[in-house]
């Protein structure tokens, strides 16, 4: 039975940590593989990238351009026939700058299981008028987001004091 009211949306607040959750599932086929049957890093990096800027386009809703990728860890190879279930997350907000995790595991059909295959983070430009522009601020309601929070707050300034003088 079609319910009219499954559809409405009520009482979201947009700012919080959790709405930039984002989460996709992606199958791995051979346009992604490499010479030895894997999937190439580099597939994997423009995923982990899609991801990221998925998650701060929903935080800034609008347009936000890659300005880094930092900490990249390949955790373990991905093969043709993977299927990977790629979360990204704001983590920390700064002028016009978004910093995301993101993971990408090895999604196991047969019992629900991932394991963890690349991680690492993004930083977003949030983009208005072919400039950078302001983001909304993030907020922190459960003690979980407000670690997390704190986590990509010192994060966000690790990966600005090592880089400034790049």
């Amino acid at each position: 039975m079609y319910r009219k009211d499954c559809f409405n949306v009520i009482n979201i607040d947009y700012s919080k940590i959790s709405f930039s959750r984002i989460e996709s599932i992606i199958p791995i086929q051979p346009i992604h593989s490499n010479s030895m049957g894997n999937a190439h890093g580099g597939e994997l990096m423009k995923i982990m990238d899609n991801t990221g800027g998925l998650s701060a386009y929903k935080h800034a809703k609008g347009k936000v351009v890659t300005a880094r990728v930092d900490d990249i860890v390949f955790h373990r190879p991905v093969h043709i026939g993977n299927v990977l279930n790629c979360i990204g997350q704001v983590i920390y907000v700064g002028n016009s700058s978004i910093l995301s995790y993101v993971a990408l595991y090895i999604y196991n059909v047969k019992d629900g299981t991932n394991t963890l295959a690349l991680s690492g983070y993004t930083t977003m430009i949030h983009i208005a008028d072919d400039k950078p522009s302001k983001v909304p601020g993030l907020v922190s309601t459960t003690e979980e987001e407000k670690e997390l929070y704190k986590f990509g707050e010192k994060k966000y300034y690790e990966i600005k004091e090592r880089t400034k003088n790049m």
